[in-house]
This record gives C-alpha cells, structure tokens and sequence, in this order.
C-alpha cells in the first residue's frame, strides 16, 4: 500500500488519509447489500472512457491485513473486471463506518435489502456484544426498525417470502426486546417462523381465490389486509403472538378471507 497523502475534514477537522491499495487488499463491508450486476456493468463501460475517478471510502480494522470498502463496492467490483490492480483509497476513522454507510445507497433500497443490511448489522453486535440488551441505545441507533430483523430472518430463510405484505402489521406490533441480545435473536427467529407459516396459509388463500375467479396483481396482499386482526385500531392490547395466532385462525380457517370474499368480491377488487 502506497500513501498518497492526508487531508483534513473541513467540518470535523478528522485526518482522512490517502493511499494506493493493491486491489486483493480491499474487500466490501460485509453490511452492504447484494451488489448489482447492471450497475457493475454500467460502471465498467464508463471506465472504459474516462478511467477510474471517484476514490473508494475504506476504514481499518484492528487484526485485518486488508482495508473495509464502506463506499465503492460496485465500483471495486467493475475495477476488478477491468483488469485494474490498485486503486485510491481515502482511509475514514472506523468509528464512521455505520454513518458513512448512507453513502452506498446509488438508489432507494427495497425492503428486502434494508432487512439484509439491517440482520448483517445486528449479527455483526450479536457478535461482539451478546449480552447487551436489544433495546440498548446502541442497538436502537444501529437498527432502523427492529422488525427488519425478524422479515430479514425470514427473506433469508425463504425467498419467495412477500415481506411487504406483513410490514404495516409489524411496524405496529414488532419492538425491540428488553432482554439481551442473544435471547432476543432466538425470539425473533421465532416470530420470522410464524410469518412463514402465515405466508403458506397466505398462498393457499390466494389460490382458492383465484379458482372463484378472482385474480389480480395485489390479490396476496388484500388477503393479508383482509385477514389483518387488528384492522385499523389505533389502540393495540394484544401481543404480539396473540395478534399473530388470530391472523393465523382467521386465514386457515378461510371464514374471513374466503367465504367472505365469495360473497363480496368487490372488497377484494
């Protein structure tokens, strides 16, 4: 690795170095999300013009011979392709790294990949700090919304998994654990295996449905809304393993998602 040079940071005063990497010196954050090949591409066929211009944001870590890319990943990747074998780097204190993920977001993510970026962060505490509580200030900073948690252990597990259709549910419903965090990972596969079974149930409505007749693109997600036991109550007293154990009866029992629907089938057009 080359150094380059230092700069300061114009509103912190920090010292951020720049350097020359060799390119299997780097490797991409393991919070960032899937990379995507169109952009790869894209970037490759723009190198091919004017080169590589934009630095890479990397941070060190203690006992690691490589540098942490925490903004670039699509840019290492399409340098990769292009043959090249060293690329700039400007080094970031590691305390910035979750911060600075922000950088990375070319485009407004997905549900499913805010839930893959958020479950990589919260293993990565898991990791380091098993007994600090979930709901500890450190955890609640590092995690949007804890049931990103519990639908990315459900993404992971199943991917056909419609996440989106139980967001609205779990947003009022799915906090953080006031109990450590290696407990509260065991409760949150837990409730991400009780999704996945309402998802089966989910599909098997959605079918009977559509042999009535009925079909339509959000047909998956007005079963879900239909089905819903807490409907639009501001005031939630159940659990959530109450509220969840209604959804379940009311889908598997089809009363209320099925033989209500033959009757009023504009409800679900």
């Amino acid at each position: 690795m080359q150094r380059i040079g230092e700069i300061k940071e114009p509103l912190y005063g920090y010292t951020q170095e720049i350097v020359m990497v060799p390119i299997d010196k780097l490797e991409v954050i393991e919070i960032q999300r899937k990379p995507s090949q169109y952009h790869v591409r894209r970037l490759s066929e723009s190198m091919r013009k004017v080169g590589f211009v934009a630095p890479l944001i990397a941070i060190r870590r203690e006992n690691h011979d490589k540098l942490i890319v925490i903004d670039g990943q699509h840019r290492l990747l399409a340098a990769k392709n292009m043959g090249i074998e060293q690329l700039p780097c400007i080094i970031v204190p590691d305390k910035f790294a979750n911060e600075l993920m922000e950088f990375n977001i070319e485009k407004s993510m997905t549900l499913r990949e805010k839930c893959y970026v958020a479950l990589n962060v919260y293993r990565i505490i898991l990791n380091e700090k098993p007994d600090i509580k979930e709901d500890d200030t450190e955890v609640m900073d590092a995690i949007e919304f804890p049931y990103f948690i519990t639908l990315g252990l459900a993404y992971e597990e199943k991917q056909r998994f419609f996440g989106s259709a139980y967001e609205t549910i779990m947003k009022r419903l799915d906090w953080f654990f006031n109990m450590p965090i290696k407990d509260a990972y065991e409760k949150r596969k837990e409730r991400a295996k009780l999704l996945m079974d309402l998802d089966d149930l989910a599909r098997e409505a959605v079918q009977k449905v559509q042999e009535m007749g009925i079909n339509h693109p959000f047909l998956y997600k007005e079963i879900i809304s239909f089905c819903n036991p807490i409907g639009r109550r501001r005031k939630i007293e159940e659990s959530f393993d109450e509220v969840m154990a209604d959804g379940d009866t009311e889908s598997e029992s089809g009363k209320s998602c099925e033989g209500t629907r033959k009757d009023k089938r504009t409800q679900v057009l």
